[in-house]
């Protein structure tokens, strides 16, 4: 008998942050307005919950931002998803309050973020961003962040900066995800018109390869043929062999030396002027 193939389930390709938060997931389903409120502080809380996008969308926790008792809670977990530690500072007055392990939490969050803008992070900019009295603790805050692999990262102690080789991703902020798509968009076109260039280059180069390898087999034959005729030309040559050896002598070249010698021409002028009277 046989079996139909099980497609393969959505979950098996989540992140381990975001197996982390199906717990909540579940529970989000029936919680509702404080209970609701009670789940959101308890994520924020959470030891490797990390990312909150699944969560923003559920539809209890949607709710909340239509009460005005709870709609503040609703704009924490945003700024958990994807804002930063300086977006809740600016924002405080009208958010919860946050405990010290949300706050480290988010302090840790910042720093995935600000390494999409610059892979070493000098200590001080940190320190002045996160609002953290020493390097100590800025340390042990990083050290916590690369143990719980949020971030992948070196600390250079000499010049007083992280050095960032990889983050995880965090949730899009809404309208990030057209953003995205249109720099990849645009990245595309831009490589297709490359692609486009280097094609014609690849041609160009082929063509005149092609030109100057016809060229050269012509240059060949033209050289061959002027070798063949002077060859030719060499068949009516005398051999004579002389003190030094054989060697070749033009005929026409031997009668213009001899008509040309001292002798000839004296015996000539005794013929033609009497100098042979008897």
């Amino acid at each position: 008998m046989s079996t139909a193939a099980t497609p393969a389930s959505t979950e098996s390709f989540k992140s381990p942050f975001g197996r982390r938060l199906e717990p909540h997931l579940a529970l989000s389903k029936s919680a509702k307005g404080a209970a609701c409120v009670q789940l959101i502080k308890d994520v924020l809380a959470a030891p490797g919950v990390v990312v909150f996008g699944e969560l923003l969308d559920m539809p209890n926790v949607v709710d909340l931002k239509n009460s005005p008792d709870h709609e503040r809670y609703h704009r924490l977990l945003e700024i958990f998803s994807y804002g930063t530690y300086q977006d809740y500072l600016q924002n405080k007055a009208t958010l919860p309050e946050i405990t010290n392990v949300q706050r480290m939490k988010l302090q840790q969050l910042s720093i995935v973020t600000l390494s999409e803008r610059a892979r070493a992070i000098p200590y001080s900019d940190l320190l002045t961003y996160l609002e953290i009295d020493n390097v100590r603790q800025l340390e042990d805050l990083i050290m916590d962040a690369i143990y719980q692999n949020m971030i992948n990262a070196s600390l250079d102690q000499k010049l007083k900066q992280v050095e960032i080789h990889s983050a995880m991703g965090r949730d899009l902020r809404p309208g990030q995800a057209q953003i995205m798509l249109k720099v990849l968009e645009d990245w595309t076109k831009t490589s297709e018109a490359l692609l486009q260039a280097l094609n014609a280059k690849m041609a160009q180069v082929q063509d005149n390869y092609q030109k100057e390898k016809l060229a050269k087999e012509q240059f060949d034959a033209d050289l061959e043929r002027i070798k063949k005729e002077a060859t030719s030309s060499g068949s009516g040559k005398h051999r004579k062999t002389g003190a030094s050896g054989p060697h070749m002598m033009d005929t026409d070249v031997l009668d213009q030396h001899m008509y040309q010698s001292p002798e000839y021409m004296g015996e000539f002028e005794r013929m033609s002027y009497g100098g042979g009277k008897r």
